[in-house]
């Protein structure tokens, strides 16, 4: 048994306890069995729990944490009305998805996979925005995504993890992300995230992001997806955009240095050629590219002639080789259609798409939002975080216009995270409301910690 496999074995017996501490330990307990899923690893394959359904089990801890949360602190959503709306957008992506698989779905068998992992997410989500109560919460949170994230950027920066296939860093990432394009999006989406530590954290967790920011970019780079790419500029110029005019500035500098760290580390002529072929004329795009395009049109006749949906991976492995063929003459077993927003309404419908769009949409909206509300109240480095989170969200649902990564878990994130934000960042700080939060939130953990003693 290596010393990396004891140390995982360590970190999860102890987040496992930890939970009874305080409740968003569930969620470092599920990223740990996310973005360090033993099987996935070297130091875990072969070895006697390679076997072991660690995610599972990593999902079990966190509903514990919340049962948990719910039953000893009175865990719920928020009342906001754009909590609500999230909440039943959640709840009608679920029913919506029940319908059609079992009414529309050609094959049950193949759809039952994608509708058993949508349905996994929607619960993922509701968990993770549950155990959100507070501002160490909220942190613990985060850096639990940074922390996975960088472990990732520290087996392909530093042991030399993965392989690459042409040009692309390939069998490295975590359960949904082991493929380039996949991996690329994940960290994409996680990579602002630095940016809220290196804002909200202390000044250790500061000096701690200066090495990690450096490695997340590596792996995008090794990854060499043009879709990445695309979403990384889109999220930073988001970034600056929605940056409310009080920290603009500071959001220009922010941007400005990720922009000259990007560049320096842009030392593989390969990658830029890659890059290139994105502002390419139709004559001068790779095929890759090009087939793409006709892998969009087959997606949007199936939908003309599907528009309620054809079920969980209704295009990919039942429809789609018939309308690919179509539309450009090639024949392939299983295809993906490469753009989430059309998968989306060919598994679930035209109605499932609008159900999505209203759910990472609200999410978007509360972190910008109440970014400014926190401007206007002078707290600068809260409305910092909520631009940090909307570049977050931008690059999620940028990646998901180049591959079907509309359903991924880690977008469920983001929108777990705008609770939590809306929650904990939505009302004035003032030094009296502030001192007061924080002694009724003291009195609620002690509280919490004694009903644990008597049970």
């Amino acid at each position: 048994m290596s010393l990396t496999l004891i140390i995982w074995l360590a970190l999860f017996g102890l987040f496992s306890v930890l939970i009874f501490v305080r409740p968003a330990w569930g969620v470092a307990l599920y990223m740990l069995s996310f973005f360090a899923c033993p099987p996935l690893w070297w130091w875990g394959k072969g070895s006697s729990i390679a076997s072991i359904r660690w995610n599972f089990y990593g999902g079990i801890g966190l509903l514990v944490a919340v049962i948990l949360s719910r039953l000893l602190r009175g865990s719920k959503f928020d009342t906001n009305k754009w909590s609500r709306r999230i909440l039943w957008a959640s709840l009608g992506i679920l029913v919506n998805a029940t319908i059609v698989h079992i009414i529309f779905a050609r094959n049950m068998e193949v759809s039952s996979s994608a509708y058993f992992l949508l349905a996994k997410f929607v619960l993922l989500f509701w968990m993770i925005a549950l155990t959100i109560k507070d501002k160490k919460d909220f942190n613990i949170v985060i850096m639990s995504m940074v922390m996975g994230a960088a472990y990732i950027g520290y087996e392909a920066t530093v042991n030399d993890r993965g392989r690459l296939r042409a040009d692309r860093l390939e069998g490295i990432g975590a359960p949904g992300a082991n493929g380039a394009n996949q991996c690329a999006s994940l960290m994409v989406t996680m990579l602002p995230l630095v940016g809220t530590i290196f804002i909200s954290g202390s000044r250790k967790q500061r000096l701690l992001m200066l090495p990690i920011a450096p490695m997340i970019i590596n792996v995008i780079l090794l990854c060499n997806s043009r879709g990445a790419f695309l979403a990384a500029i889109a999220g930073g110029m988001v970034f600056v955009l929605v940056a409310p005019s009080r920290v603009r500035k500071q959001a220009m500098y922010v941007f400005g240095l990720g922009i000259i760290a990007t560049w320096f580390m842009l030392n593989d002529p390969r990658i830029l050629e890659r890059f290139s072929t994105v502002l390419a004329s139709e004559e001068e795009r790779d095929s890759s590219a090009a087939g793409r395009l006709d892998y969009w049109k087959a997606g949007i006749r199936m939908i003309s002639d599907y528009p309620m949906g054809a079920g969980g991976d209704g295009f990919k492995r039942v429809h789609g080789p018939k309308y690919i063929q179509e539309v450009s003459g090639a024949e392939f077993g299983a295809r993906s259609v490469h753009n989430g927003y059309i998968n989306e309404a060919c598994e679930w419908g035209i109605q499932g798409i609008i159900l999505r769009l209203s759910f990472v949409g609200s999410a978007l909206w509360i972190f910008i939002s109440v970014s400014r509300r926190c401007s206007r109240n002078g707290e600068t480095s809260h409305a910092m975080i909520g631009c940090t989170f909307a570049a977050s969200m931008t690059g999620f649902l940028v990646t998901s216009m180049f591959g079907d990564y509309m359903d991924a878990e880690w977008g469920y994130w983001m929108v777990a995270l705008a609770i939590g934000y809306l929650k904990v960042f939505s009302q004035p700080e003032s030094s009296n409301v502030a001192y007061i939060s924080d002694s009724m939130e003291r009195l609620r953990h002690t509280q919490y910690q004694n009903q644990l003693i008597q049970l």
